[in-house]
C-alpha cells in the first residue's frame, strides 16, 4: 500500500471510529487481544522464554486500554486536523522511495550505534512487567493515557517508576548518548485498523521530573505492517516533553533483542516544503528518539524490511 493511500485510509478509518465509539471499539480490542493470546502460545519455537512470557504481561497490560484508546486518538486527530492534512500533502509529495531508502539507511546507521543502549530498554520493560508492583503501575499509566487523562496519581506514579533501578538504569544510559526524555506507552495498529497506527503514553523528564506530558501520535505507513496487538513501548527521546509534539519520520527495524523487541527510529520529520528539498539534497535528518516495543505482534528477528511512514505527535 502507497504512503497516499495508507494516509487517506488512516484519516477515513479514524473519523469514521469516532462515530461508531462503545461496543464497536470494545469488540475490536478484544478480538485483537484474543489473537494475541492465541499466538503467545505458538512462541516458544521463535523466541526465549522470556519473551514467550513478556508476551503474555503485554496482552494483559493492553487489552483494557485499547478499548478505550481509539475515541481518543480520534479526537487527537481531530483536534490537529490542519497540521495533519499538511504532514500528509508534504510526505506524499516528498518521500519517494529514495528518500524512505536514505531514512532506513540513516536509521541502521542509528541503531548499530545505540543497540547497547536499546537492549537495555528492552531489558528494563521485560523488569518493569515482570515485577508485580510495576506491572499494576505501568496497567495504572497505560489506562491512563489511554483515556488522556493526567492527574496527582499520575505523578505519584511517575515518580515511583522513576525510582525503580532498571529505569534509572536506562536513564543514565540515555542521557550518555544525549536523550533526555523517557516515555512509557502503548501502540500499534490493532485498534484502528490497516494503514493507521497510533500510540499513546507519558513522557517525562529524568531524573528532575520537572515535566509530565501525555502524548497521542497518528501516522500512516509505507509498507506493510505486521502484528495485531498492541505493545508496550519504552522511548528514549532527545527533547523536553513539552517540546516533543509536531511531525515525525519514523524507520520500524525488526530487530533480534534479547526479549523479541523491534525498534523504531524516530527523526524530526522536515515539516515545510523548504525542509523536505534540504533533505532531498543533504540527505541528513535530525535524530529525535528510540522507541523499543515490546509484545508478541512485533517481530523478534530481522526478517521484516524496515518500514518508513510519518506522523505526528500531539502532547498535552
Amino acid at each position: 500500500m502507497s504512503l497516499s493511500k495508507s494516509f487517506k485510509k488512516a484519516v477515513k478509518k479514524v473519523k469514521k471510529s469516532a462515530k461508531k465509539a462503545g461496543n464497536a471499539v470494545v469488540d475490536t480490542a478484544n478480538k485483537a487481544a484474543d489473537t494475541v493470546t492465541d499466538t503467545a502460545g505458538t512462541v516458544t519455537n521463535q523466541v526465549s522464554r522470556e519473551a514467550e512470557q513478556l508476551a503474555r504481561e503485554v496482552d494483559t497490560l493492553t487489552r483494557d486500554a485499547a478499548k478505550l484508546a481509539e475515541q481518543a486518538y480520534a479526537e487527537s486527530l481531530a483536534a490537529g486536523e490542519a497540521a495533519w492534512n499538511e504532514v500528509v500533502e508534504l510526505s506524499t509529495r516528498f518521500l519517494t522511495d529514495a528518500l524512505s531508502d536514505v531514512a532506513q539507511t540513516l536509521a541502521e546507521d542509528v541503531y548499530r550505534e545505540h543497540l547497547a543502549l536499546l537492549e537495555g530498554m528492552a531489558e528494563t520493560g521485560y523488569a518493569l512487567l515482570t515485577n508485580p508492583t510495576r506491572h499494576k503501575q505501568v496497567e495504572f499509566l497505560v489506562g491512563q493515557s489511554s483515556q488522556k487523562k493526567k492527574d496527582d496519581d499520575t505523578q505519584k506514579t511517575v515518580s515511583s517508576l522513576s525510582q525503580d533501578a532498571s529505569v534509572q538504569r536506562t536513564n543514565n544510559d540515555a542521557r550518555g548518548k544525549g536523550f533526555i526524555t523517557f516515555s512509557l506507552g502503548s501502540g500499534g495498529d490493532a485498534a484502528y485498523g490497516a494503514g493507521a497506527e497510533g500510540n499513546f503514553g507519558f513522557a517525562f523528564d529524568l531524573p528532575e521530573l520537572k515535566e509530565l506530558r501525555g502524548y497521542y501520535g497518528v501516522g500512516g505507513v509505507a509498507g506493510l505492517a505486521t502484528g495485531a496487538s498492541l505493545d508496550f513501548q519504552l522511548g528514549v527521546w532527545a527533547d523536553k516533553p513539552s517540546k516533543l509534539d509536531g511531525p515525525e519520520l519514523s524507520v520500524s527495524l525488526g530487530a533480534s533483542l534479547k526479549y523479541g523487541g523491534s525498534v523504531q527510529v524516530v527523526f524530526n520529520a522536515p515539516a515545510t516544503e523548504r525542509e523536505w528539498t534540504d533533505f532531498l539534497t543533504s540527505g541528513k535528518l535530525e535524530l529525535a528518539g528510540l522507541v523499543v516495543s515490546l509484545g508478541v505482534g512485533v517481530s523478534p528477528t530481522p526478517e521484516v524490511s524496515a518500514t518508513v511512514g510519518c506522523g505526528y505527535t500531539w502532547v498535552y
